[in-house]
């Protein structure tokens, strides 16, 4: 994919134009390794698309528990006097909720039963992606 396909591309999926601005100007960052010039910024975008595209409702749930996690944080950190010393809570539980978010969606994603094999595909999906886009950036770049 060019970077231009690539930018028509986030144009016509109904971003907005600012967000679509940022995620070209990632997509045009490269890096030169081993005399050659890699596309770092496009093979990492392209591959985060693969994943939301195959994962919709995972990437919601986890922007939604992230979202309601913050804000629970927020409100618990806010509280005088207590709030500085219930910020480890605070923070777990922010993490919790971003993450019940997360297997919710990915349940609505697959239809199977079983939170805990959710978790683990949740986990093994993850680090396919970033197995995938190291490959990706280092699959030509030589070491001496």
């Amino acid at each position: 994919m060019t970077s231009s396909d690539l930018y028509v591309w986030l144009q016509d999926s109904g971003l907005p134009h600012e967000v679509t601005i940022r995620l070209h100007e990632l997509a045009t960052y490269t890096k030169k390794a081993g005399g050659k010039v890699l596309a770092v910024g496009k093979i990492l975008l392209i591959k985060i698309i693969e994943f939301v595209k195959a994962h919709p409702f995972l990437i919601i749930g986890a922007g939604i528990g992230a979202v309601v996690g913050a804000a629970v944080a927020g409100l618990i950190t806010s509280v005088p006097i207590l709030g500085q010393l219930l910020a480890p809570l605070a923070m777990a539980l922010g993490i919790t909720i971003t993450a019940i978010g997360a297997v919710v969606g990915h349940r609505l994603d697959k239809y199977l039963p079983g939170v805990g094999e959710d978790i683990v595909e949740i986990v093994k999906d993850f680090f396919k992606l970033l197995i995938d886009v190291f490959n990706s950036i280092f699959r030509n770049v030589i070491t001496a």
